[in-house]
């Protein structure tokens, strides 16, 4: 029996079969929107800490800041979880079976809305004992409170964002997420303006600007997917519940969702770290942490594209494309990664002045800065094996090297903080060390090549020649 056929047409214009042609420009294409909208997600997250810290001042700022640890927490469930559907996905899609697709993702809408709301729930109520628990100043501590309680009541909004957009990559179409985001960005970036500055509504004012414009990104993205692709739009009694597939999503992404919420849960331990040292670091590391945002975002990007071009080819049977295409990505992140570290070395000083910080503040930022920046090359040749190893299901093991890349970084925070007392350098010095591990042991395990056995789809291209 031959391959299911899509329908033709406009409504599935944007769709994108990496299983053939150019693999530099497959990757690109896909992965440049992704880093545009990951610049857009670090520009609203920018503006809302220069609002706080020029308006509102440095303890907002802190208070802002040390939240970050918490909302990366929460959210690392949804993300996590998505990758897991997004595998599935992909596979699915370079396989050519297009109704077990549509199929899936009324079973990931479903499974993770759910979740959302119970994760929601259960995060507002503890977040009293959950900050305590972080040492957060007391200064600071009413602001944080009120900050991640309204930020939780839009975690439902991100995890259907979140499989809306793993649907959309898993097919090849990035420039989708990268309108969202723009929208979502620019409204966001209005909306603090307006309840910050001028209706005056404090900390509170950032979070709900933050929550409306994840409703907004949300429903316009369920909106485009429908529409725009026919293979996603559900028919009388399509869009159900179907236990195997939840079994099969789960398993995909509860090994991704297990690694990203113990490195947040390493990120709040660390946060514990940097509460300790005082609200001057914090307001410093919550600064230096959004610059440093965006020297994460080509390999971040990549890493995605990366991921999906070597799903797509392993459902298809392809594996030596997908080594090709892990080749090509490397030789673009490397030069790239020289150039931005070269920039944030010389411009770190401007950059953190940017947050309304200054005094010891300004100057830890820019200390953190300046050490990070000349080894991020080796995070960039980390992400683009474990773009692979993750885009190809082994997950396992993508999720195995992040847990020790964390293991690295925490142990040596606390370790140069309250053994060797290297005060706030201890927050900044272990990361590339930490790099560095994953760099080894995700080549190792591409090298093995498990992977190559890892999809967990038949492709119908081999059983119609058949």
């Amino acid at each position: 029996m031959g391959p299911a056929v899509p329908p033709r047409g406009p409504g599935n214009a944007m769709a994108r079969d990496m299983t053939s042609g150019s693999e530099t420009r497959h990757i690109m294409t896909f992965a440049l929107p992704i880093m545009g909208g990951l610049v857009l997600q670090q520009l609203y997250n920018t503006v809302d800490s220069v609002v706080v810290g020029r308006y509102l001042g440095e303890a907002a700022l802190s208070a802002v800041g040390t939240c970050a640890a918490l909302t990366m927490f929460v959210v690392s469930f949804a993300v996590g979880l998505c990758n897991g559907g997004g595998v599935l996905f992909a596979q699915l899609f370079g396989a050519k079976r297009y109704d077990d697709l549509r199929r899936s993702l009324s079973t990931g809408l479903l499974l993770l809305s759910g979740l959302s709301i119970l994760i929601a729930a259960l995060a507002a109520g503890l977040s009293w004992p959950l900050f305590r628990l972080l040492r957060v100043p007391a200064e600071v501590l009413p602001d944080a409170l009120k900050y991640f309680r309204i930020y939780c009541i839009g975690l439902l909004f991100q995890f259907v964002y979140n499989v809306v957009a793993a649907a959309l990559r898993s097919v090849g179409d990035s420039q989708a997420t990268l309108f969202f985001l723009l929208i979502s960005s620019v409204l966001n970036i209005l909306l603090d303006m307006l309840l910050v500055i001028v209706l005056r509504w404090g900390v509170a004012g950032t979070a709900i600007a933050t929550v409306f414009c994840q409703l907004v990104c949300a429903v316009v993205s369920v909106v485009y997917m429908t529409k725009k692709y026919d293979f996603y739009r559900f028919g009388r009694g399509e869009f159900r519940f179907e236990g195997e597939k939840a079994k099969l999503i789960l398993k995909l992404g509860i090994p991704t969702m297990i690694q990203m919420c113990i490195v947040s849960g390493g990120n709040v331990l660390i946060q514990r770290v940097v509460n300790d040292l005082g609200t001057s670091a914090i307001a410093a590391n919550t600064a230096a942490s959004r610059i440093e945002g965006y020297l994460f975002v080509p390999a971040q990007g990549l890493n995605n594209g990366v991921s999906t071009f070597s799903g797509q080819n392993v459902g298809a049977g392809k594996p030596d494309r997908v080594r090709s295409g892990r080749r090509k990505s490397r030789s673009i992140l490397v030069p790239v990664a020289v150039v931005m570290a070269i920039f944030l070395f010389i411009f770190a000083r401007q950059l953190i002045a940017l947050f309304g910080v200054e005094g010891d503040a300004l100057e830890l930022g820019i200390r953190h800065l300046r050490f990070i920046a000349p080894f991020f090359a080796f995070f960039c040749l980390y992400m683009s094996n474990a773009g692979v190893l993750t885009g190809t299901g082994d997950v396992k093991a993508a999720s195995g090297i992040t847990l020790a890349v964390l293991a690295v970084r925490v142990a040596l925070t606390y370790i140069f903080c309250y053994a060797f007392h290297m005060g706030f350098a201890a927050l900044y010095v272990p990361n590339p060390i930490g790099w560095v591990v994953g760099l080894v042991m995700s080549y190792l395990r591409f090298r093995g090549g498990k992977w190559e056995s890892m999809s967990v789809v038949k492709s119908t291209r081999s059983n119609a020649s058949s």
